[in-house]
């Protein structure tokens, strides 16, 4: 859905400042020429478009989606990463579209974007008879404008600002669903006619059932997206939620408070790596009579030398072509693949209110490019060869102890004793030139 809505805003923003370049001194009517002019082209890149003039500082679009390889390729050119696949689901969608030029000091061009239609795959045709009842609901919904999405860009055509209407609605059906979604707002920089970068911000959204009393809510989200070089892979962005919550009835309930990511990704000479840093402050749960807690989570992982155009062929090819996923996989590790794992880690677990000391993990995972993937049918074990790995988990005392009382795990404690370190247990475990040893002891 992320996607989709950024594919969308992206479409309509990009239509609308092409050449707005000029500064706030273009009458309207001159503006009103070249957004009609950058609407037609849209023609050419997959939508179906009509038009109607309202009057000299009004009109009406309705967008329809139609071939989503010419969409994908048109957006990836404007800076969004998206596929064909991505968007097929969504043939047929419809988006209504009122724009209004100069309507304050702020704005060149000011949109409302809302849906008209569903997409063909959504059609009564094909859903039962239970599902038919919630599209009539959907149906009406979206005749009184529930999806909405408003956007001005600025006279100088280098950024915009937005908001989408809140959302409070019930559908009935054997099951009553609320949805809410509160304060959904949005700002933006244009870089060359293209996206450089978008903030989000919204203050709550919720999905509650009542009949089961599943109750799913998010609070305070944010997110940055940054454009950091002339590349589609090259980009920063940043994530924080402040409340998750999941419950149903009183028979399970989760919380997660002040979650954050923020991640990083380069492309260098064909090939793309990825830096993920994840934290979360606690998680509480409870399942029935079990509770408990984690405190202080972090995750920050590394991914290098994926071959970028290899990815870009695993989202379209066919799944069930052998043939053609092996040569893809065999494109993919060409340059080698390097994965690891800085720093898994919780500071303290808590068990029905015993308290213990956490874990930290850490891993590398290498593959060689050496390996060849035709080979493994014959001799599986040649993949051991062309592989490197290291883990270290390093347990506190209390929670070894905790782990060691459940059965499936004493067979496993037997066979490989930790080393104590500092009053903690240690396992390292490494995989080299096809042999496996942990803690120093040979495994294979």
């Amino acid at each position: 859905m992320r996607k989709l809505g950024l594919s969308l805003l992206t479409l309509i923003v990009v239509a609308a400042i092409y050449y707005f370049t000029s500064g706030s001194t273009q009458l309207a009517l001159q503006m009103k020429e070249k957004v009609d002019a950058q609407i037609a082209t849209l023609q050419n890149k997959g939508f179906v478009v009509t038009a109607k003039e309202i009057d000299t500082k009004k009109e009406h679009f309705v967008i329809t989606m139609d071939d989503s390889e010419k969409i994908a390729a048109f957006l990836t050119a404007k800076g969004m990463q998206t596929t064909a696949k991505d968007l097929e689901s969504l043939k047929g969608l419809k988006i209504g579209v009122d724009v209004e030029y100069l309507a304050d000091a702020y704005s060149a061009v000011s949109f409302d974007m809302y849906l008209l239609s569903l997409p063909t795959s959504f059609s009564s045709a094909n859903v039962s008879e239970d599902d038919k009842k919630v599209l009539k609901q959907i149906e009406k919904m979206i005749e009184k404008k529930t999806f909405l999405l408003h956007l001005d860009v600025n006279k100088l055509g280098s950024g915009f600002k937005g908001y989408m209407k809140d959302i409070d609605e019930v559908i009935e059906d054997d099951k009553k669903v609320k949805l809410s979604m509160k304060s959904l707002k949005f700002t933006g920089d244009i870089d060359d006619n293209k996206l450089a970068g978008i903030k989000q911000t919204l203050k709550h959204i919720a999905i509650q059932q009542e009949d089961n009393g599943l109750d799913v809510k998010m609070d305070n989200l944010t997110s940055n997206y940054q454009v950091t070089g002339a590349s589609n892979y090259d980009y920063v962005t940043d994530y924080t939620v402040e409340n998750i919550s999941i419950f149903a009835d009183d028979s399970f309930k989760m919380t997660m408070k002040n979650f954050t990511m923020d991640s990083t990704s380069k492309e260098k000479d064909g090939l793309l790596s990825v830096t993920a840093n994840s934290t979360l402050d606690t998680i509480d749960f409870k399942d029935g009579q079990k509770s408990g807690s984690l405190k202080s989570l972090v995750f920050d992982i590394q991914a290098n030398n994926f071959d970028i155009e290899a990815l870009s062929k695993l989202e379209t090819i066919d799944p069930n072509n052998e043939k053609e996923l092996r040569s893809v996989a065999q494109q993919l590790i060409s340059k080698g693949i390097q994965f690891s794992i800085s720093n898994f880690s919780v500071k303290q677990i808590e068990v029905d209110k015993k308290k213990l000391d956490g874990f930290t993990l850490t891993s590398t995972f290498d593959i060689d490019k050496s390996l060849d993937l035709s080979s493994l049918e014959k001799n599986p074990m040649a993949a051991i060869g062309a592989m490197d790995a290291n883990l270290k988990l390093t347990l506190s005392s209390q929670l070894f102890g905790l782990i060691a009382q459940q059965p499936q795990a004493v067979m496993a404690m037997m066979l490989f004793a930790p080393k104590d370190v500092n009053g903690k247990k240690v396992y390292k475990v490494e995989l080299k030139n096809g042999k496996l040893t942990v803690n120093e002891r040979p495994v294979m």
